[in-house]
């Protein structure tokens, strides 16, 4: 995988301040829960918890827990989703996708699934959670899709990889790029699919301005050919439960 960020919320409380986060709204920029909070949040219903007995059985502000329960850019360390996963008597691997060794999305749809357009905001919203998502190209053994990490940042998509990558994606006059999420525990799940030019980005100053991005490959080697794809069509779908029809 190409490249990795992540930037916390400015304004987000500690895992251990007393800042009260039931006074902090949902940033309108944000896709609502995370994968992973919207697990905790299934496990600990099905225990019969609220999120202060959880707390407390964590030994965490009930503030923050309450925070990362609403807003996707909250993070837990790995020792406080070790000790969430202990209390609510599961796994760390279980709150964070499950087997991992299975192909996400076989589970079965919901009783009353409902498929979606997302508006470009929303699209956008999840766009700028950043993440892993997949380039998608012509080569010449056909159609290709890579996985990278990427942050999207001033209305644009941007990405490290090597340079004869990049030097080949700038030469195409379109590409696509996709990002999803699958969450099996609630049988919803969301798409987003996003075609237009790429560039590679060579000016000094606008190397220097994404600097600050951290566009580091996971697979290491020399991968710190940037670039930028404009986004010319956007579209998202997702997949919600509706209310059941009523019954006579």
């Amino acid at each position: 995988m190409d490249g990795m960020t992540s930037t916390p919320p400015s304004a987000a409380p500690s895992e251990s301040a007393g800042t009260n986060a039931d006074s902090q709204s949902t940033p309108a920029n944000l896709p609502g829960p995370s994968d992973l909070a919207r697990r905790v949040i299934h496990r600990r219903n099905q225990l019969g918890l609220t999120s202060d007995e959880l707390a407390k059985r964590v030994g965490v502000d009930p503030n923050y827990l309450k925070y990362f329960e609403q807003n996707a850019a909250a993070r837990l360390s790995a020792g406080t989703l070790d000790l969430i996963a202990f209390a609510l008597d599961t796994s760390p691997i279980a709150l964070t996708g499950g087997d991992i060794d299975r192909a996400p999305g076989r589970g079965r749809a919901g009783r009353h699934p409902s498929l979606d357009d997302l508006g470009r905001e929303q699209c956008d919203a999840h766009l700028a959670a950043g993440g892993i998502g997949r380039i998608v190209f012509s080569a010449e053994r056909g159609p290709v899709a890579v996985p990278v990490n990427f942050e999207f940042t001033e209305g644009e998509i941007i990405f490290s990889t090597d340079e004869a990558k990049a030097d080949l994606l700038a030469q195409l006059p379109v590409i696509g790029f996709e990002i999803d999420r699958v969450d099996e525990a609630f049988s919803e799940g969301w798409s987003v699919v996003v075609s237009g030019p790429a560039r590679r980005v060579i000016d000094p100053d606008e190397l220097q301005r994404v600097s600050s991005l951290d566009l580091e490959a996971w697979a290491g080697g020399d991968r710190h050919a940037v670039v930028k794809i404009a986004p010319v069509t956007v579209t998202g779908r997702v997949i919600v439960h509706s209310p059941p029809p009523d019954e006579d």
